[in-house]
């Protein structure tokens, strides 16, 4: 009689512990067929990288100076760019410019060789007037190696006084159709 006792309120207990766990209406998906695949997003990369320059530079920059995105290059080439290192320069700005730092249109001056199609690209005598003007302090440069099946970026904040670097942060992207498209890379 005992045991039945103890045995009825455990198993009304059960019951009312089982009620309460969710029902799994579907077993999660395990795999994806690839034409249903999303890559991992290019500009959240970015944006983690800018951040984490913006850390690093929380104690040394204040956030009115201003910041001179130049585009991404090819290490291969430091000459040329392609619409990703262009599209990466913009995303990198962009991040700083929504976390409340000084940002300079490019597009918008003339102290930068401009080259349709290629990009915005300093020179080392215009490097020079930009530090004499004083209308920059600091240059957002990136360049990018193109792998097998991922593309490496390395970018860097540059104090335009003295040329020091005062934050860098690497970081690689997947090889997806949309990458080698900007890179204007066929597929192997």
């Amino acid at each position: 009689m005992i045991r039945l006792f103890l045995i009825l309120p455990l198993m009304g207990l059960g019951l009312l512990v089982g009620g309460c766990l969710p029902e799994m209406a579907s077993y999660p998906l395990v795999s994806q067929p690839l034409s249903v695949y999303q890559a991992p997003d290019v500009k959240l990369a970015v944006y983690q990288a800018a951040d984490a320059m913006m850390i690093s530079i929380q104690e040394k920059v204040h956030k009115r100076a201003t910041i001179l995105p130049a585009s991404f290059v090819d290490e291969q080439n430091m000459d040329e760019t392609t619409p990703l290192g262009r599209m990466l320069s913009r995303q990198m700005a962009g991040r700083f410019t929504q976390s409340g730092y000084k940002v300079l249109e490019v597009k918008l001056r003339n102290n930068l060789l401009l080259q349709k199609g290629k990009g915005q690209f300093l020179l080392s005598e215009e490097l020079s007037k930009i530090r004499d003007t004083n209308e920059a302090h600091l240059v957002l440069a990136g360049s990018y190696s193109v792998a097998k099946n991922r593309v490496f970026v390395s970018t860097q904040l540059i104090r335009i006084s003295d040329g020091v670097t005062l934050a860098a942060e690497d970081f690689s992207m997947e090889m997806t159709p949309d990458v080698r498209k900007l890179l204007g890379v066929s597929q192997f």
